[in-house]
């Protein structure tokens, strides 16, 4: 699925290797290509719709971000013949004149790059032999110069779940009315549209067939869960105990949501086919590959004499999935967690296999990244800790366990205390106090984040007015939502319940939802913030820089801060890249009429820098880790208004 690089260009259809490759742009320079070009590029491939219309409005948008194109995608068939599929601002004249071209023996720059599997620049058409035959059309369509790039991916079949080798899918082209080269910002912006485009028709043929929609991941193709399990117990019941052997590998993916968090679901959807295309290269040793949910698979190894052929194959797994996958010229690195178990000694049954299977995946996940094990009989504890976690957290609210600690914001001039935000910790009786990280994310998957969410509000908003009616102070309270609190029927109402019972402005409360949150299902995010809005809430796009929102969206937020992620906080002023974000995230929320707060701050340069871009809100350990109400209380009355180092 990945698109390849460029290996050559190709000028006046001469093949030119050795040429340089277009400069490496660096992470400054694709953030804020992506924030000003194609922000809006990777939500539009989570709609919802045909895939027609899907990739016009690709071609719109990648027109916006190419002045001057006219962008095409071509579809190339099993009789290798070009058709065009999205052609939004071309011709109908051009559009009937390459219709039905074969891929290398029609003229044009689309039949050779489909044919070549290369990028094909064709900067002068005038000049450029590859268009003999087709000039004249071109010219009389005022087309003078035209790029073309493949468009790579996976054909998945549906009722097997297995693949057809990796093609060619088509061609992505962009046409020009004068002769040009593409600059190194557009060769990039033509190489993202090239991998979405990818992405978007290989998700349209992964869609199952009618009928078979609960069946296999809409995704990558493969089976689910219930599939997979079906396949075991038919391998199972030809199998004894005596001489045969037979393994399940579970592998997940280390740290996936942190992909989701920062390029976007889409991206996130392109490694997951990606994975899966790597896994089905190991289906001549395995008998089925499968997806469980979210980023876990499973893989049936129906000849496992020995546990050394076990182990060969999850290290040839993990040495696959290791290698990076390339997105538009952006290399994403990611690791696996392998657990493994094996038929008879491991269990003689699917059920207990896959349990086992499981009961090793989360041991090596504890060892960290890039790890297999098998299963061992000690193993069971692990499952078992988590599932204690689960039933002890639905008891944390009622028992009085959970707790919030208080960080401060503050001013960026006088460093004076204006703020703070809210944090959860879960002071568990016998494992101690228990980081939001740990725990938050259980909460989501019981759906005990809404009531936590709840107290946590409640507790929040009851603290701040204690602490403004003690010193008259204009304090504001930010309070973290999760996307399931957000969208929660009831929220706002229960938002507007807590204000009311707090005797609270609403302008006081700043909700904080991740980047992320904000464009998932984006019409109905615009709604619900609307309505926090006129209850008076002050909304905060928390992370922001790390989840590629659409800036036309975000003109329509009613939101009133930009909070800047620490990442790119953490390593300024010495990372020059992460020093351009963070003044190019400060300009843009000052010309949108926002306020900046940036977090992860840690160092004196770090908040003079800040201060010097004209970041108003600062956050952070330089002044102060998050603390007990009563210890914040006791900064407040001390006059607080000068950094303490951690």
């Amino acid at each position: 699925m990945s698109v390849p690089a460029a290996l050559t260009y190709t000028f006046v259809g001469i093949m030119c290797p050795a040429l340089p490759e277009p400069p490496v742009k660096t992470r400054a320079d694709a953030t804020l290509e992506l924030l000003h070009k194609q922000l809006g590029v990777l939500d539009l491939l989570r709609r919802e719709g045909d895939i027609d219309t899907v990739l016009s409005e690709l071609c719109l948008t990648l027109e916006t971000a190419l002045p001057g194109a006219r962008c095409s995608i071509t579809l190339l068939d099993k009789e290798q013949t070009l058709n065009p599929a999205a052609t939004p601002n071309l011709p109908d004249q051009y559009v009937d004149a390459v219709r039905g071209l074969t891929a290398g023996l029609a003229p044009g720059s689309s039949s050779a790059a489909a044919y070549r599997n290369q990028t094909v620049i064709s900067p002068d058409i005038e000049t450029d032999p590859l268009w003999e035959g087709l000039r004249d059309e071109a010219q009389a369509c005022d087309i003078r110069a035209c790029w073309s790039t493949p468009l790579t991916g996976t054909s998945w079949a549906a009722d097997t779940g297995v693949s057809d080798e990796p093609g060619i899918l088509g061609t992505l082209d962009c046409y020009f009315g004068k002769p040009r080269d593409p600059t190194a910002d557009e060769w990039r912006v033509m190489s993202v549209g090239a991998a979405m485009a990818s992405l978007a028709i290989n998700t349209s043929r992964a869609a199952p067939a009618p009928g078979s929609e609960n069946l296999y991941d809409q995704v990558t193709g493969l089976p689910n869960r219930r599939v997979f399990g079906q396949e075991l117990k038919q391998a199972l019941s030809q199998l004894t105990p005596q001489s045969d052997k037979l393994a399940i590998l579970l592998l997940d993916l280390d740290h996936f949501k942190e992909v989701n968090d920062t390029f976007g679901y889409a991206v996130g959807d392109f490694l997951l086919a990606s994975v899966a295309e790597r896994l089905l290269q190991f289906r001549g040793t395995t008998d089925i590959v499968g997806r469980f949910g979210d980023d876990e698979f499973g893989i049936l190894m129906g000849s496992a004499d020995k546990t050394e052929d076990v182990k060969e194959l999850a290290t040839r797994v993990l040495e696959a999935v290791s290698v990076p996958f390339d997105f538009g010229g952006q290399h994403l690195a990611v690791s696996a967690s392998l657990g493994g178990s094996i038929y008879p000694w491991d269990g003689e049954d699917a059920q207990t296999l896959l349990r086992n299977a499981e009961n090793a995946l989360y041991a090596a996940k504890k060892q960290g990244r890039n790890h297999f094990r098998l299963y061992a009989p000690t193993m069971g504890g692990y499952a078992f800790e988590k599932l204690q976690l689960k039933m002890a957290l639905g008891y944390a609210v009622e028992n009085r366990e959970l707790e919030l600690l208080y960080q401060p914001k503050v001013r960026s001039d006088t460093h004076e205390i204006i703020g703070a935000e809210a944090l959860v910790y879960w002071n568990h009786p016998a494992m101690g106090r228990i980081g939001p990280s740990r725990f938050i994310p259980l909460a989501e998957e019981t759906g005990l984040i809404v009531p936590i969410g709840e107290w946590v509000l409640k507790t929040a908003c009851r603290q701040i007015y204690d602490w403004r009616q003690a010193l008259k102070k204009d304090l504001s309270m930010a309070v973290n939502i999760s996307g399931i609190q957000f969208r929660e029927g009831g929220f706002v109402e229960s938002v507007g319940a807590i204000l009311s019972s707090a005797r609270l402005e609403p302008r006081v409360v700043e909700l904080e939802i991740t980047e992320t949150i904000a464009m998932h299902e984006v019409e109905k995010t615009l709604d619900r913030l609307h309505e926090l809005n006129r209850l008076g809430v002050h909304i905060s796009i928390d992370d922001f820089g790390t989840g590629y929102s659409s800036l036309a969206y975000l003109k329509r937020f009613p939101i009133h801060t930009l909070k800047i992620d620490k990442s790119f906080v953490l390593t300024t002023p010495e990372d020059t890249d992460n020093m351009a974000i963070v003044k190019a995230v400060i300009a843009l929320a000052h010309s949108l009429g926002l306020s900046v707060v940036a977090e992860g701050v840690e160092t004196a340069e770090q908040a003079s820098f800040l201060r010097t871009e004209g970041c108003e809100t600062l956050q952070g350990y330089h002044f102060s880790r998050p603390t007990s109400s009563a210890d914040f209380s006791k900064l407040l009355a001390s006059g607080f208004s000068s950094p303490t180092a951690a």
